[in-house]
């Protein structure tokens, strides 16, 4: 007797929604399009952007080392971490990333401050996380400044790369050109993110900002 043996191909069936969520798993959290990463620019490129909300989140970050194969992933902190700290977060499959240009000291932690922005050129709520020293004090300039103080989110802020010996920032801030960017849609485009949740805490975590559930 011959037995005829049908294979049929069968497909997984997984929501697009599920798939978003796993591949944010696997990269440690939102999608790079959900950052506004202003060290990618090109030499003398800038990004607009506005704060969405006037106060940051403060933290500390640090950057974990894959012992084995992987990526660089970063490990943030409410408070100053010590070092039993960050080697309890980092775990057996991370090492504190080292000091640039140097063999034996461990990069310090770094203090964070972090807004949901709203980028004019992309049209869209990202983050915005300022890690850079510079970049902080630029920030605070303003921030401290009663001119732009009272009404900081009627302001847009323009940062520009500037790549030389060494890399830098210039951080600017300028009045929003009404003609151009239209209010109406950054509101209606943060009051859709804010219905879903969004939550900055979530990044404490290693989670994604904009879907906390």
């Amino acid at each position: 007797m011959t037995v005829t043996c049908i294979s049929t191909q069968v497909k997984m069936k997984i929501s697009s929604d599920l798939i978003k969520e796993y591949e944010q798993q696997e990269s440690g959290g939102s999608s790079k399009d959900d950052y506004l990463n202003y060290s990618q620019l090109e030499h003398k490129q800038n990004v607009e952007f506005a704060l969405l909300e006037a106060d940051p989140f403060e933290y500390w970050m640090v950057w974990g080392d894959p012992v084995g194969e992987g990526k660089k992933k970063p490990f943030r902190f409410l408070e100053n971490p010590t070092s039993e700290d960050i080697d309890a977060e980092l775990g057996a499959n991370y090492t504190q990333g080292m000091a640039y240009q140097s063999l034996t000291e461990k990069r310090p932690p770094a203090r964070c401050l972090t807004w949901p922005v709203y980028n004019w050129t992309d049209k869209k709520v990202q983050v915005l996380e300022v890690s850079h020293k510079s970049v902080i004090n630029q920030f605070l300039k303003y921030g401290l400044n009663k001119k732009y103080a009272r009404n900081i989110l009627s302001w847009d802020f323009e940062i520009t790369k500037i790549v030389s010996d060494r890399t830098r920032y210039e951080l600017m801030i300028v009045p929003r050109d009404e003609d151009d960017h239209n209010e109406e849609a950054m509101d209606a485009a943060w009051n859709a993110v804010t219905k879903k949740g969004f939550d900055l805490k979530m990044l404490i975590t290693g989670g994604d900002p904009f879907s906390p559930a």
